[in-house]
Formats: C-alpha cells, sequence, structure tokens
C-alpha cells in the first residue's frame, strides 16, 4: 500500500506532471473527433457540361444543393478541368457527355464520366460515391414513368452512417492505454535512472508486491481517465451508449490490466526513460494499426489477423463499439 501511494504522489506533486495527466488527453480526443476524420464535405467538384441541355443542367443543380459540395466550379474545355486537378483546386470533375439531355429523353445510355485526383485516393473514393449516388438517383427520378426496380438500403446501429459515432467511442482504449503505458512504464524506468531499483529489489517487499504497487497506480489513472472521457463522448459529443455500463467498465479494467503488463515487459528490457519511451512508441504504433481503428482486421492477411488477435485493443474496440453501437450483451 505504502508503494502504491508512493508512486501516485510521485505522479501528481509537481502541477506541470498534473496537467500533463489531464490536458493532452481532451485535447487529443478532440483532434481526434474533428480532425482524424474519413468523411468528406465543404469539397469543390468541377463540372464540365459538354451537352448544355435542360437535362444537365437539372443534374448539376443536384451537386449544387448537396452538402458534401462546398463550391461548383464549371470549365469549359478538357485542358482546364485538368489543369484545375493539377493544381487541387478541385479533387473531382463532373464531365457531362455530348447529347445526355437527349439521349435521357429517348431512355437511352446517356454518359457522365469522373475524373478523379488519385493523388488523396481515399477521399477521392468517398467523393466518387457521393457523385454515383446523385448521379444514378437523377436518372431514376428523370426516368421514373418506366417500370424499374429499385434499392432500399437501410443501415443498422449508425442510421445516419456518421464516421464520428463509429470511431469516437474508440479513442477511450487508444487515450487510456497511451496514459498508462507512460506511467507504469515510465515508472520503473524512473526508478532503474535513479538507481532506486535495487533499493527495492532489497526491501522486506515481496517481487509480486513490488509489481502490485507499480501496477496499482497506472490502473487507477486510467480507470479515472477512461470514466472522464466516456462521459465526455455520452455528453459533450452526444453519441448514446446504448449497451452495459458494467461491460464497459469490466472491459476497461480487463484491457488496463493487459497494457500495464506490457508496460512492465518495455519497462524490463530498458535502463533508462529515453529508452522506455522509445519502446513504447515502437508498441503503439502496430497496436493501433492492428487494432481495427483504421481499418476493419478483417481486411488484413490470415497471418496479420492471427497477429491482431493477441492485440488487446483489437478486443477493446470491439466492446467500445458493442457497447456504443449495438447493445452488445454482457456475456459476449
Amino acid at each position: 500500500m505504502a508503494l502504491i501511494v508512493k508512486e501516485l504522489l510521485a505522479a501528481f506533486r509537481d502541477p506541470r506532471a498534473r496537467l500533463a495527466l489531464i490536458a493532452p488527453p481532451i485535447v487529443q480526443l478532440f483532434l481526434f473527433a474533428y480532425a482524424a476524420t474519413l468523411e468528406v464535405s465543404n469539397v469543390p467538384i468541377g463540372i464540365l457540361n459538354d451537352d448544355w441541355g435542360l437535362a444537365s443542367e437539372q443534374l448539376i443543380s443536384r451537386f449544387e444543393r448537396a452538402s458534401a459540395f462546398s463550391e461548383i466550379r464549371r470549365y469549359r474545355s478538357q485542358r482546364q478541368a485538368q489543369a484545375a486537378i493539377d493544381r487541387q483546386d478541385v479533387m473531382i470533375v463532373v464531365r457531362i457527355g455530348q447529347d445526355f439531355s437527349r439521349l435521357l429523353a429517348a431512355n437511352e445510355p446517356a454518359t457522365v464520366q469522373l475524373l478523379l485526383d488519385g493523388r488523396k485516393s481515399n477521399s477521392a473514393q468517398l467523393v466518387n460515391g457521393y457523385v454515383g449516388t446523385i448521379v444514378r438517383q437523377f436518372a431514376e427520378d428523370y426516368r421514373k414513368g418506366s417500370a424499374s426496380s429499385e434499392l432500399v438500403d437501410r443501415t443498422w446501429y449508425n442510421p445516419n452512417r456518421e464516421y464520428r459515432i463509429a470511431m469516437v467511442p474508440t479513442l477511450i482504449g487508444i487515450l487510456s492505454m497511451t496514459m498508462v503505458l507512460m506511467i507504469v512504464g515510465m515508472s520503473v524506468a524512473r526508478e532503474r535512472e535513479l538507481g532506486t531499483f535495487e533499493q527495492l529489489l532489497v526491501s522486506p517487499l515481496q517481487p509480486l508486491e513490488i509489481v502490485i504497487g507499480k501496477a496499482v497506480p497506472g490502473l487507477i489513472v486510467g480507470l479515472a481517465q477512461g470514466v472522464v472521457i466516456t462521459l465526455i463522448v455520452i455528453f459533450v459529443f452526444g453519441i448514446p451508449m446504448t449497451g452495459s455500463p458494467l461491460l464497459l467498465f469490466g472491459g476497461l479494467i480487463v484491457f488496463l490490466v493487459a497494457v500495464i503488463g506490457i508496460a512492465l515487459f518495455i519497462s524490463s528490457l530498458v535502463a533508462n526513460q529515453q529508452q522506455a519511451m522509445m519502446g513504447i512508441m515502437v508498441f503503439m504504433m502496430p497496436a493501433m494499426l492492428l487494432s481495427g481503428f483504421a481499418s476493419p482486421v478483417q481486411n488484413m492477411p490470415a497471418w496479420l489477423y492471427s497477429v491482431s488477435m493477441l492485440n488487446p485493443l483489437t478486443h477493446f474496440m470491439l466492446i467500445m463499439r458493442g457497447v456504443f453501437l449495438r447493445d452488445m450483451p454482457f456475456w459476449l
């Protein structure tokens, strides 16, 4: 117990250290939520209209009303459109083919070409999907007099398909993991650097008691931080928790215990705080990439998928998304 109190006092004695435990996670939460998003909005779009008929102008008006596009820029030649993409003035140019209006009126196939900037492949792919949806909907509305089949989609768990709702809850695990790694890993490294770790080894404390004394402060801080971030996610970002708070809290405890074990392992391999920091950074980046935070783990090769199953953050991501999005039962 005395060692636990000592570690907590060491972590909170300095006002700057207290600020470092509180401010960075909250700042990072808002940065991730508002800056690190895969949604595309306020994008300028180019139009190259080779038709100038009524139907083509009606299609262009659809783009003007779309919330994803902030500005419509018209070009008179393919050279102008290509130059705009080269200068990154626009990410996509919609080229409406000749006789577009006449072909639509005759119920014949009409051509709409999309010129995309491949330097921003992910954003271009998303914008491609937006434009494709608008064009298909326009064609269906224009030909509504003819019989056609209709695709009706329904999205479960996230009806509006908001990226923030799916992404922000996962930050609870990432930010808590970061802080626990720093507290526990740097604590042991600091003892080695100051030469006091040997004093601990020759003290009456048993090795297990030393491990517990180093682990419990990190667990307490990680739990407190996880609760604070969860409250911000719910009450500031307005993301409802549809599942069990007990599942979230229990999963957080198990997850942090696993992270503490990793931090203690890293600290056992280093001799000073600088090496501990490097070891933590070496672990954190692969852990985030293999967790399913940026892309589904199911898309990974089989051998890399097996490695991701060893990552505690992968399993905690599933719990967070299950608790916030789909009311995951406690026993799953």
